[in-house]
């Protein structure tokens, strides 16, 4: 099997610089020091860039799913001003910087307050992540402190009926992901 050099030194070889300099997204200039071996830039990057773009190789996105190696790294490229406002648009920013297990961004640009995203199991197969009722009524009561100790009665009988609420939830979620983790039984 070729390595993604000898893919990417056949490509050129095939068609030209241009064409597959357009083809992955980046220069002519980065293409021909890439072929010959001499540049000083990310080579993991271009590397990516041809697994995903020549190769066909894919990831699995904890939010579209599998899709090729070079658009996932689209993704994580992508700035705050150039996210759109559609909410896939933004699940998707949001997941790059959550700790997906496919991303490369550096750990001064992940969020504060990450979403919680899919588990891959080694198989590749996708696994839900579990539902922990306690974590999440742990963060709505350091919420609801942050919003002040005035808040009315019904606010926090209100608060009291949630927490129970998502306590049952928490349950019934759990109970599924155990039937879809173990058929039959």
């Amino acid at each position: 099997m070729k390595t993604w050099l000898e893919v990417l030194q056949a490509e050129v070889a095939a068609s030209s610089l241009a064409v597959v300099a357009d083809k992955l997204g980046i220069s002519r200039t980065t293409i021909s020091q890439v072929c010959n071996e001499k540049y000083p830039g990310d080579m993991a990057r271009v590397q990516k860039l041809v697994e995903g773009n020549l190769m066909g190789h894919k990831v699995t996105c904890p939010i579209l799913g599998e899709i090729p190696v070079h658009q996932c790294l689209a993704h994580q490229r992508r700035s705050p001003s150039e996210v759109g406002s559609s909410p896939m648009d933004i699940k998707l920013w949001k997941a790059c910087r959550s700790g997906c297990p496919n991303s490369q961004i550096s750990e001064e640009q992940l969020l504060r307050r990450p979403m919680r995203l899919s588990v891959t199991q080694s198989s590749g197969q996708q696994k839900a992540a579990r539902y922990d009722a306690e974590a999440t009524l742990s963060r709505l009561r350091r919420q609801a402190k942050s919003d002040g100790e005035n808040a009315s009665s019904s606010l926090r009988i209100l608060a009291e009926l949630l927490a129970e609420e998502l306590k049952i939830l928490g349950i019934k979620y759990n109970r599924l992901l155990d039937k879809v983790e173990k058929p039959g039984q």
